[in-house]
């Protein structure tokens, strides 16, 4: 595949091998007491705790709120640079889960266990979802992410959704979570506007818990999300790194979204994305 746009990695830099993970993060409002989280795993304990399993209590409510909790906080994070994304997580058979435009399939558990996945639902065409996996959706104008961190045993089966309603614009300032369900990391998406000249340098802040490869894409904007122009991936520490690209292309560099998606099992967080010249 021809790329639209050529990247040049110019370094990697480790700034520091400290790793805050909480500071600049919000607070997620929908469960509002539920301590600031990236991994829902890290935040089990305290919905466990605030609501033990009982008869009106059940495992997979632990796990969806967990989800919740972490996924609405990324969203806190996202929607604060002027965007709008939306998530959410549920059983998607009964009483079924909606996000925006997205809707999960509401077939009982036993059927997403028998098949091996479960079924998302969008104007923009239908994607399956494995069993303790994820899947992202771009196409059309619709960008989306979703993931089954618990398939159940009996008829209920939690299923967690993102979508990218409105992008936020490059460059960005705020601290992003990298959302993760039970170690199925999200990736995030960015809008990156033209430029009338031919080459122009991305700085991309990324704070992570332990070393990783980062994979970046950059896709067509809304409307043709399916596109990809380019794909790269590139290696940090533990710690807050920057990493630094020269995107080339004659005689401009067109409008894009930027994805972004670290490794699973990972916490990470967009510290900023810089653009020089910025327009």
């Amino acid at each position: 595949m021809s790329l639209s746009i050529n990247l040049n990695l110019v370094s990697v830099n480790l700034i520091r091998g400290d790793v805050d993970l909480v500071t600049g993060l919000s607070k997620p409002k929908l469960i509002k007491w539920a301590p600031v989280g990236i991994n829902s795993s890290t935040v089990m304990p305290a919905i466990a705790e605030a609501a033990p399993i009982s008869n009106d209590v059940v495992e997979w409510m632990h796990v969806a709120a967990s989800d919740v909790a972490v996924f609405d906080g990324m969203c806190e994070d996202y929607n604060r640079v002027g965007s709008e994304l939306v998530s959410g997580s549920g059983d998607a058979y009964i009483p079924g889960v909606r996000v925006g435009d997205l809707r999960g399939d509401s077939v009982n558990g036993y059927t997403v266990r028998s098949r091996g996945y479960g079924t998302v639902i969008t104007p923009a065409g239908n994607f399956n979802v494995p069993i303790n996996g994820k899947t992202t959706f771009a196409r059309g104008d619709v960008l989306a992410w979703a993931a089954i961190p618990n398939p159940g045993t009996g008829v209920q089966w939690v299923l967690t959704m993102l979508q990218w309603r409105d992008l936020a614009k490059a460059p960005i300032k705020d601290r992003v979570r990298f959302a993760s369900s039970y170690g199925l990391v999200a990736p995030n998406f960015f809008s990156i506007p033209s430029s009338i000249l031919p080459i122009r340098t991305i700085k991309i802040g990324l704070t992570s818990d332990r070393d990783q490869k980062v994979v970046i894409r950059g896709r067509g904007v809304k409307g043709s999300y399916e596109n990809v122009l380019f794909e790269e991936s590139f290696n940090i520490s533990k710690g807050e790194s920057e990493v630094v690209y020269n995107m080339l292309r004659f005689p401009n560099i067109p409008s894009f979204t930027l994805e972004i998606q670290p490794e699973d099992n990972t916490q990470t967080v967009l510290n900023y994305i810089d653009l020089i010249p910025p327009i």
